[in-house]
């Protein structure tokens, strides 16, 4: 009986849908458009981003990415090369970092990385010659051993031994030339003192910077002048310089025994062995009669003699047939620039905003990234009639309609607000723009139409109203309801300044509005109360920075500032807040984190406390320190089990408990794929847990262990299920209620482990209280809620 009945829930199981996925997996979404340089080996034609790299396989023809996600060690590459003969590739890092890249396996040299140098430890080149591999950087030059994989040499090659920056190196016979800040340098390759400054003499007539060299069957070219600005190619032979001309916005020289192709913005100059010009390419034909006009960093003639482009804005293209191109682009947003990003139910939005130092402009393109199905959709100026005008710039919020999560708000810094929808075909689109002429928005007074009609936020209210800061106007606060097209206006005279810049609006449990503004006489926390009539102004109540003593408006109910315990004022810089489970409003300042824990008194009491949570040291001392004292906090996030996700300015990200007395981790560049330890905002998908990291280097996500929690237990699942012997990764169970009582226990009743939902999930490693891989077999699961209230069991198998 008991082989039949592991025999029926083996079937059953067995015919379950799985899901794949698992916890604590990070994911990229990055953008590999930006591309600044194309090597060859045997076997790829590589592209090279910040972020990461671009593989085309010969054999194939197929497209693949590495990244530090999956494999490499650093994100901010800086230069790489290929060495065709021993199918080796290395990569240089701006900080210094270096990877050897052998037949797939990546092994890291961070030697220089760690070492503490008062100067730039940027890799700009390598070169490979006789087994020898020397590495210009920002410093000097080392040389590379590349069996030992570590430095073998370095070269300090500045005058009196000092640091000289070094863009590139070539070598023409018997002599290494080097293209520094201070001038062409040359010497004997040689020589056993290639350290010693002295035997570096320099070749060019001034000490003028050359970027670029390059050597040729006659003679070395070199480039003087700095990379992006205008440069002047000379020619260094036996008959002496010869300046062959001049080149705007020059990035790159590539040279092979018949050509050298010179890279510039705009176009690719290609001399012929005489020096002469040959061919001048400033657009590439991609289909018959449609043609591309590349940002060219790098021009390459492969092995094949096709012909290949690094573009600074549409990743890589190579000559498939004659005039013919094709562009090698991995999916991805428009940019990594990401300044908010939204998952709604079934698509991702981003998009690349920001500000300047004092909150103003940065006049940002306009740029909406949809990934939808697996496809990204971008909305730009090329594509978008709305976004061709000068004046759309700056897009920097998202907001969603909880009603219908096709409708999408973006909001611009500048240019009133852009809502988007879906086609009956599924197609997402552009359906309005809302500026001064077509809605309540203002535009800043004596400015030119719509060029400052400044929205930072839209938040819905549970009635279907979307608030909306309009900053530097009288009213600054605009209630918008997409249902009726009715808008409602807030002229409060604390915020009724051209100066104010209103951030962020958030709407709490007790439908009051918490607003911040990041600049102006207002600057600080403000929260106002509409009393639930919105079309009635008289009856609001707001508190601000500003004592109803200077302020005329008799709906003044009292200062408030970010008061401590003490009654005194901590800070009126603001740049974040949530709401949590509890209803607590946490606020990141650029004192750290301050929680208000009654927010329902918030007009009720002469001095509301913000507190600081203090986290004991535990370390015998009985002290403790403020949560993330002194550091700036520019995003938080909420999960499914009260746990907080704060973003910071420098220092990456925290996952913190609860009650914020335990940081459940810190993430930052050095010990996760986190490609910035700037975090601009975070996003948490409720429905998986996958939480989404927007920095100024690109996106990515980690998807973590808490969901939303469920009302009841009627929809539990487990995946992996069967759990089968090639699983590594935990096994999750899903669909539960907030902080669910978990017991698995085999089938003859012995507990093999148990623990305590995060959220709506848990998570088991497959181990028993002992640490030991449990046994092939059935395993029973039993949930219950805290009180015991509800219960439910299910089963989990484990197959041979």
């Amino acid at each position: 009986m008991k082989q039949i009945f592991y025999f029926l829930i083996l079937s059953f199981l067995l015919g379950l849908p799985t899901k794949a996925g698992g916890a604590e997996q990070w994911k990229t979404y990055y953008s590999y458009r930006n591309c600044f340089d194309v090597v060859e080996s045997s076997e790829f034609f590589i592209g090279a981003t910040r972020l990461g790299l671009i593989y085309f396989h010969k054999e194939t023809s197929s497209v693949s990415i590495k990244n530090k996600n999956n494999g490499l060690s650093d994100s901010g590459i800086s230069a790489i090369m290929a060495n065709p003969g021993n199918n080796t590739v290395l990569l240089g890092y701006e900080n210094g970092n270096m990877d050897i890249i052998m037949d797939g396996k990546v092994f890291n040299i961070p030697d220089l990385k760690i070492e503490n140098l008062s100067t730039s430890k940027q890799i700009n080149h390598f070169l490979s010659y006789n087994n020898r591999v020397f590495v210009s950087t920002d410093f000097g030059i080392l040389e590379l051993d590349i069996e030992k994989k570590e430095i073998a040499t370095t070269l300090i090659i500045g005058s009196d031994a000092s640091f000289l920056k070094v863009s590139k190196t070539a070598i023409k016979e018997d002599s290494i030339f080097a293209a520094t800040e201070k001038g062409l340098l040359a010497a004997n390759i040689n020589l056993d003192q290639l350290a010693f400054y002295q035997n570096w003499k320099r070749i060019s007539q001034s000490e003028n910077s050359f970027c670029d060299v390059a050597s040729t069957t006659d003679a070395i070219l070199g480039i003087r002048g700095e990379k992006g600005a205008t440069c002047n190619l000379i020619s260094f032979s036996s008959a002496g310089q010869t300046t062959i001309g001049s080149f705007a916005r020059f990035y790159n020289l590539f040279a092979t025994e018949e050509e050298t192709f010179l890279a510039s913005r705009d176009r690719v100059t290609v001399f012929n062995e005489s020096l002469e010009v040959t061919t001048r390419i400033d657009s590439i034909e991609i289909s018959p009669g449609e043609y591309h006009h590349p940002s060219f960093k790098k021009a390459l003639k492969g092995s094949n003699n096709q012909i290949w482009f690094a573009d600074w804005e549409g990743g890589l293209y190579f000559q498939k047939t004659g005039t013919l191109y094709e562009q090698l682009l991995p999916a991805g947003p428009a940019s990594n620039n990401i300044y908010d990003v939204v998952k709604t139910k079934d698509a991702l939005w981003t998009v690349p905003g920001g500000f300047g130092a004092l909150f103003e402009n940065i006049w940002r393109a306009p740029e909406v990234s949809v990934l939808n199905n697996d496809q990204w959709t971008i909305f730009n100026r090329s594509n978008t009639e709305v976004f061709k005008s000068s004046n759309s710039r700056d897009l920097i919020n998202i907001s969603v309609n909880p009603e219908n999560h096709n409708n999408v708000f973006i909001a611009s810094w500048g240019n009133g607000f852009y809502e988007f929808d879906k086609n009956a075909d599924g197609t997402y689109y552009l359906k309005n723009h809302f500026v001064e002429d077509n809605s309540g928005l203002h535009n800043f007074p004596s400015t030119p139409m719509d060029r400052y009609t400044r929205v930072w936020a839209m938040e819905f209210d549970r009635n279907g109203n979307m608030f909306i800061t309009n900053s530097e106007v009288d009213e600054q606060i605009v209630v918008y309801n997409p249902e009726d097209n009715k808008w409602i206006y807030y002229n409060y005279g604390t915020l009724a300044t051209d100066w104010n810049k209103t951030a962020d609006i958030l709407i709490d449990d007790y439908n009051q509005k918490w607003v911040y503004v990041v600049h102006g006489p207002a600057r600080g926390l403000f929260v106002f109360d509409d009393n639930g009539t919105p079309m009635n102004e008289s009856d609001d109540r707001y508190r601000g920075v500003i004592d109803p003593s200077a302020d005329p408006d008799p709906r003044n109910a009292g200062l408030m500032e970010l008061w401590d315990e003490n009654g005194e004022s901590l800070t009126n810089y603001v740049y974040c807040f949530a709401k949590d489970k509890n209803g607590y409003i946490w606020i990141g300042t650029d004192l750290g984190v301050l929680v208000q824990y009654d927010p329902g008194n918030i007009f009720n009491k002469e001095k509301p406390v913000f507190s600081r949570i203090k986290v004991p040291r535990n370390d015998g001392t009985g002290l403790a320190d403020y949560l993330l004292e002194g550091q700036r906090v520019t995003a938080i996030a909420v999960d499914g089990a009260n746990r907080k996700y704060i973003g910071t300015e420098g220092t990456g990200l925290y996952i913190i408990s609860e009650d914020g007395l335990k940081t459940v981790e810190h993430y930052t560049k050095t010990n996760s794929p986190l490609p910035s330890d700037n975090i601009s905002n975070i996003y948490i998908d409720e429905e998986s847990g996958e939480v989404f990291i927007a920095t100024n280097e690109g996106l990515i996500s980690l998807l973590g262990e808490a969901t939303q929690g469920e009302n009841n237990f009627s929809n539990v699942y487990v995946y992996p299920n069967p759990v089968r012997p090639h699983h590594q990764g935990n096994i999750t169970i899903a669909g539960l209620m907030d902080r669910t009582t978990v017991k698995i226990t085999d089938t003859a009743g012995n507990l093999v482990y148990e623990t305590l939902s995060l959220g709506g999930q848990a998570l088991w490693n497959g181990q028993n209280l002992h640490g030991e891989k449990v046994k092939p077999g059935i395993y029973i699961v039993f949930l219950s809620t805290p009180n015991g209230s509800m219960s439910e069991f299910t089963k989990i198998a484990f197959v041979r």
